[in-house]
């Protein structure tokens, strides 16, 4: 399959990107692929993150050229743009947690960062045969994150964001315990990863295609070419849609003015920063605040 036609989507087989920051998904295995036969095709996502967690059974694995047959319990990890296909042995017990990437951009800025950047990476396997009881204090947060799936609760996003950071940590740690050492090869999947992290320290400085690709040391149009091919956005796209979510952030929870609002997203006309606003969203940041007020009320 050439690389334009591998399909993005939402979840697996839902074209549709669900448009929330504080989106997850935890869903069994059996319930995605049991009824296409344990099989899911190449595909990849373009804002989503997941992990797999194998409890029990047999992965055929293949994540971009790498292929590996998995038995018993492991902890596979794929970054967003990475092509990913699976086939199951039947009655194969897992879970498959799919996670936006805004809800991980914390992660970036925080203590954990340097124990969880690492596995936000680049695609990996983490083996848990052996280490039984390594694995029994992982899956108690997998039914803790099943349980926040199933309810609506004020406080949903935020407890789901610290179980998943606790399963990132306990799988760095049994990826140090396995001695998996970090690769100073530069792959197309880390070169994207340094590209999201660089998006996240420069947005507001409104670095141009040209200023990102020659910090990862490649032409502006093999940049463009990896972006779209992995998340189906330009680079630009990537930078306007970071500025865009964080704008929706102020305006939403803070008392600032639009002015001040745009002066602080670095745009220096603040005429601007509502024309950005309503093209991306199709309102006036005004009237977008106005709406979202109402909706708590």
């Amino acid at each position: 399959m050439k690389a334009d036609q591998i399909p993005h989507f939402g979840l697996y087989g839902e074209s549709s990107w669900i448009n929330d920051p504080e989106f997850f998904h935890i869903e069994d295995i059996e319930d995605r692929s049991s009824n296409l036969g344990w099989k899911i095709s190449p595909h990849r996502h373009a804002q989503l993150f997941q992990i797999l967690i194998l409890k029990s059974g047999q992965a055929k694995v293949q994540l971009d050229e790498q292929q590996q047959n998995l038995l018993g319990a492991w902890a596979i990890i794929v970054p967003a743009g990475v092509v990913h296909s699976f086939h199951f042995a039947p009655d194969t017990d897992g879970r498959v947690i799919s996670i936006a990437e805004p809800l991980l951009e914390d992660a970036y800025q925080e203590k954990a960062a340097k124990f969880i950047k690492p596995l936000l990476s680049q695609a990996s396997q983490i083996n848990f045969n052996g280490h039984r009881n390594h694995f029994s204090e992982l899956w108690p947060l997998l039914q803790q994150l099943e349980s926040e799936s199933s309810y609506i609760r004020e406080d949903r996003g935020l407890m789901s964001e610290y179980l998943i950071k606790a399963v990132l940590l306990i799988l760095h740690r049994q990826q140090q315990l396995n001695g998996v050492a970090d690769s100073n090869d530069i792959t197309e999947s880390s070169r994207l990863q340094l590209l999201k992290e660089l998006i996240e320290k420069h947005y507001r400085e409104h670095w141009t295609t040209q200023q990102y690709a020659t910090a990862l040391s490649v032409s502006t149009s093999r940049l463009n070419r990896l972006s779209k091919a992995a998340f189906n956005k330009s680079v630009l796209e990537l930078v306007h849609d970071r500025l865009l979510i964080e704008a929706k952030r102020s305006l939403i929870y803070t008392a600032r003015s639009v002015d001040e609002i745009s002066y602080d997203l670095g745009f220096k006309d603040p005429g601007y920063f509502s024309r950005f606003f309503k093209r991306s969203t199709g309102m006036p940041p005004g009237k977008f605040r106005l709406l979202s007020n109402q909706s708590f009320i």
